[in-house]
This record gives structure tokens, C-alpha cells and sequence, in this order.
């Protein structure tokens, strides 16, 4: 099996539990607003945030105006998940969507809720690989979510700081040339088939599908490895 000198981890759904951190940032704005935090409400606000982003097309990522707005477009989603919010749950006081957007996005620079061992796994391997973590979004909210992991990372590559997302082969090019580490020693591992392992492909990387839930690969993009817990990783 082949040696690598580098991991370079995906960070939301992989080190980072997005949907506890969306729904604390969503508790956190409405207490501030004042409004009721019932179960429909919550629920509410999950689907309109995937609704939203769906909407937006900021899954298609191998679309080329995706690539060149995603940063803009993932700025501005936000302002329409609090429109879907506001028309069916009233806010008590005078705040615009785009202003209630804003503050979703503050809330969200908080340190993440990590899924489990993820530290623990993390600090092993950091003593043997040079450890990157690389993710798509905002710096603010990335640089502030990935707060407890830094320790262990010889670099946090944020696309909105780089200019350039996964998949495309740029992304995975600046950190090769950041960590002074060649393509071929590096192994990327990420759950999400179109952006980390496609991404990974067409950099000519070696790649692991992170799929916990085990569901099938009904993609073009075949990972070198697939595991289900990141404790697997030491297997390999």
C-alpha cells in the first residue's frame, strides 16, 4: 500500500458536525430576536436553509459560475432562508432578512461541535503525517468554527482565502505547494463525493470517502479508499 506523508481533511461532515452548529446558531439568533424557539420553528429553518442552498446551486460545484460566485452566493443565501423564515414565523422586532443573515453568519464564527474522536484521532496521526485541513466556505466562519483543531494542523486552507474551490485542481495545488509536499504522498478524505474526491481526481491525489451512513456511490468518482469511522484510518 502506498506511504503518505500528508492527510489533507475535508472540514463540514467530516471533522465539523455542520447541522449542530447551523441549528446553535439558529437558537443563539433567536433568543437575541426574541422569538420562540419551538420544534416547528427549528425544523422550519433546517429545511429552508437546505432549500435555500440547494436553490442557490451551491452543490453544483463542478458549475463554472459556481466557482467563480460561490463566496458572493453563499453570503447572500442567507438573506433568503430569513425571507422563507420570516413570512411564516414572524420576528417580534424590525429586522431585515439580509440584517437576521448576518447575524446567522456571527453566530456561526463560534467554535464547532466536533463530531466524536475527532480530536483524538486527529492528535495520533498528527505525529506521524503533516495534517491539512481543507474546506469550501467563508474565512470568518471557517478560521472560527475550526478553532479547537488548528493545534493539530500544519495548515487550515479556506477556499474563500485562497480564491479558488474544490474540486477545482488549483485548490489542491496551493496546499501541495504551501506544505512543500507532493501530490503523490498526499491522501485527501472527505465525505463529499463531487468536492472532495472528484476534486482530489482531477488533481491526480489519492483520495478516502468518508461514508459513515454506508450509502452507495452512484458517481463517476471512484475514492482510492472508503471507510465508515475515521479511526479507520489508521488501518490504512
Amino acid at each position: 500500500m502506498k506511504k503518505y506523508t500528508c492527510l489533507i481533511f475535508d472540514a463540514d461532515h467530516t471533522l465539523l458536525n455542520y447541522l449542530a452548529d447551523e441549528r446553535a446558531a439558529f437558537s443563539a439568533l433567536y433568543d437575541e430576536l426574541g422569538m420562540q424557539k419551538t420544534d416547528e420553528l427549528m425544523a422550519f429553518s433546517r429545511r429552508a436553509s437546505e432549500e435555500t442552498w440547494t436553490e442557490a446551486g451551491m452543490y453544483d460545484v463542478h458549475d463554472q459560475k459556481v466557482q467563480e460566485r460561490y463566496h458572493a452566493v453563499y453570503r447572500s443565501h442567507v438573506e433568503e432562508v430569513f425571507k422563507k423564515i420570516f413570512e411564516s414565523f414572524p420576528c417580534p422586532i424590525a429586522i431585515s432578512p439580509k440584517a437576521a443573515g448576518e447575524k446567522l453568519l456571527k453566530y456561526l464564527e463560534r467554535e464547532s461541535l466536533l463530531f466524536p474522536q475527532v480530536k483524538e484521532t486527529l492528535q495520533a496521526l498528527s505525529k506521524r503525517y503533516k495534517i491539512a485541513v481543507a474546506t469550501n466556505g467563508l474565512s470568518a466562519v471557517q478560521r472560527g468554527r475550526l478553532r479547537g483543531l488548528e493545534q493539530y494542523a500544519d495548515g487550515v486552507f479556506i477556499s474563500e482565502e485562497m480564491g479558488v474551490i474544490k474540486p477545482l485542481p488549483a485548490f489542491f495545488d496551493k496546499i501541495c505547494a504551501d506544505l512543500g509536499v507532493k501530490k503523490e504522498a498526499c491522501l485527501m478524505i472527505g465525505d463529499s463525493l463531487l468536492s472532495d474526491i472528484a476534486g482530489a481526481i482531477f488533481a491526480e491525489m489519492d483520495s478516502c470517502w468518508y461514508n459513515p451512513a454506508g450509502e452507495p456511490n452512484t458517481t463517476a468518482y471512484k475514492p482510492t479508499y472508503e471507510i465508515q469511522r475515521l479511526s479507520e484510518l489508521f488501518g490504512l
